[in-house]
């Protein structure tokens, strides 16, 4: 039985063409895009012979569509970059496969892959961090017009409204492609028709590969949970996700991270409490469900910290909003030195670029707090740890004690990138990282464990304060960096108390508690999620 085509989905007899081969050149060959986003690589020869080679293939039965996951097979542009590839051609050290879901998530993954493409553009070795790291990528809405407005579709896939509606769509055929507002509930509906009746978007429709989502170490979802979508669509998404494409029968599940937006204490929403409050609550709740660590990010933070920590970006103030611009170049810093942690193992052994050090895997950014739960609790009933972030900088030739006490006060309380307390925190886990000869100094701080007493004094994580026989977990990485002025302390600090999360769980619980509306009868449907996430918070919470 000769295949229908899954671009236009017609079947064969409307075709004028005797295979499917000969009618993807005839009716889509003016749409590379479109056809690398559907059938990835099994076509792409056609550009290139033309007719020939189609009418060669018609013979014979072709190849079978993307080894049987149907879809996409290209995670960005198709070409495997060399130095992701080792020496047998396979692809290795690839931390990273993301999904950036709604607006907030795509403008922030669009700066990802900006920043991506400023380092390779201007020749830097840094580039490697990013080309290795990145197994793939895709952006995910339920608004049409948010996504053409996107980097990713405008230059990367060079994507009409066509090709969006079958690549990135949320709800398609579903819903008008206008958005779902602050309607949680309704981004959760589109996301759940996608899999209605056996559907599978992820091999079906969009553009992105299961393969390439298995291969990475983890998935990172990017949204908000202050508007419909990435609140409401991304925790049905990884559901789906964990289900649908992930390898079932491991020991060890691959991790599912959420690096999330949450309503900023001075935005308009939050200062009135709001639906942005309750969106919040139900949002990250719902996504510790699947995720196994949740990193907030705070605009208020980011902002602060911004005048400080900038990294270039060119393009940026064309894709993301004015608005937000300049408040995701210190969050796509933070995700790349999160990437970097494991770069030794992906960068290719002649480069010019010598990273060295101590490095970890996603695992071990989160895996120790399961330590600090009760052992009675099942790990299906554990709640997604959550990760307080911090990034820092060290403007100083001079490395001493002194100095870096003023890193650990310049990340733990200057560039927090989210409200925390770090003196309530369970642990953390920290690289310190910087050009050779200042990492030459620094290193002796670190060996000693002079750097690992700053951060768990008093005035930062105050290790000694803490009740019950558990202790609190500090771990210290150290990397050399080539053609870096600065030294910087990158940092995630595990379940401390957040006053802004606390925020919107007390207006939550009081709207489960005296509410008669709709959303009170939302929050109470879901309390029993949104309790233990949050009893964790806080080292009173720790065994």
């Amino acid at each position: 039985m000769t295949e229908s085509c899954e671009i236009c989905y017609t079947e064969p007899a409307a075709w004028e063409a005797d295979s499917i081969e000969e009618h993807v050149l005839n009716a889509h060959g003016d749409a590379e895009p479109s056809v690398r986003a559907i059938y990835g690589d099994r076509f792409t020869h056609l550009f290139e012979e033309g007719a020939d080679a189609a009418a060669d293939d018609a013979a014979g039965d072709g190849p079978s569509v993307g080894g049987g996951d149907g879809g996409s097979d290209l995670g960005d542009s198709g070409d495997l970059d060399p130095v992701s590839m080792d020496d047998d051609g396979e692809m290795y050290g690839r931390k990273w496969f993301l999904i950036g879901v709604g607006g907030a998530g795509n403008n922030i993954v669009d700066a990802v892959l900006m920043r991506r493409d400023t380092l390779a553009r201007n020749h830097e070795d840094r580039a490697r961090i990013w080309q290795g790291g990145l197994a793939g990528y895709g952006l995910l809405n339920t608004n049409i017009a948010e996504l053409e407005q996107t980097y990713y579709a405008k230059e990367l896939k060079e994507y009409s409204r066509n090709d969006l509606l079958s690549n990135s769509i949320i709800g398609f055929g579903k819903q008008g492609y206008s958005g779902m507002g602050y309607r949680w509930s309704n981004g959760a509906k589109v996301a759940e028709a996608d899999f209605a009746d056996g559907s599978n978007p992820f091999r079906d429709r969009w553009d992105m590969t299961s393969q390439d989502i298995r291969d990475a170490q983890a998935v990172m979802f990017v949204h908000s949970v202050t508007k419909g979508t990435g609140c409401g669509a991304t925790p049905v998404i990884a559901e789906k996700l964990r289900e649908e494409v992930m390898e079932s029968g491991l020991v060890i599940d691959q991790a599912i991270l959420s690096s999330v937006v949450i309503p900023s204490e001075g935005g308009q929403q939050s200062s009135v409490g709001g639906r942005a409050k309750a969106n919040g609550v139900i949002g990250l709740s719902r996504i510790s469900r699947s995720a196994d660590a949740i990193i907030p990010f705070n605009n208020d933070h980011l902002r602060r910290a911004s005048t400080d920590i900038h990294p270039r970006i060119e393009g940026i103030e064309r894709y993301n909003p004015p608005e937000f611009a300049e408040l995701n170049k210190p969050l796509v810093a933070f995700l790349e030195a999160f990437t970097m942690s494991s770069t030794p193992q992906l960068t290719d052994r002649d480069a010019t670029m010598s990273i060295r050090g101590s490095v970890f895997d996603v695992a071990d950014s989160f895996r120790l707090v399961e330590d600090k739960y009760p052992h009675d609790m099942a790990p299906e009933e554990r709640p997604a740890v959550v990760l307080a972030p911090a990034l820092g900088r060290l403007r100083s030739d001079d490395i001493s004690e002194s100095s870096l006490e003023l890193l650990a006060r310049n990340t733990l309380l200057q560039n927090r990138l989210a409200d925390f307390d770090p003196s309530t925190a369970w642990g953390g886990n920290f690289i310190i990282y910087g050009p050779e000869e200042q990492m030459t100094d620094v290193s002796e701080f670190v060996t000693d464990g002079t750097l690992q007493e700053i951060l768990n004094g008093e005035e930062f994580l105050d290790a000694s304060s803490r009740s019950g026989v558990e202790t609190v977990d500090v771990q210290v990485n150290q990397l050399v960096i080539p053609y870096l002025d600065d030294v910087f302390m990158w940092g995630t600090l595990w379940n401390p108390r957040m006053p802004s999360l606390e925020s919107m769980y007390e207006h939550a619980k009081r709207l489960k508690d005296e509410g008669q509306t709709v959303q009170a009868e939302q929050i109470r449907d879901v309390w029993n999620e949104v309790q233990p996430l949050f009893d964790c918070l806080g080292r009173s919470n720790m065994l």
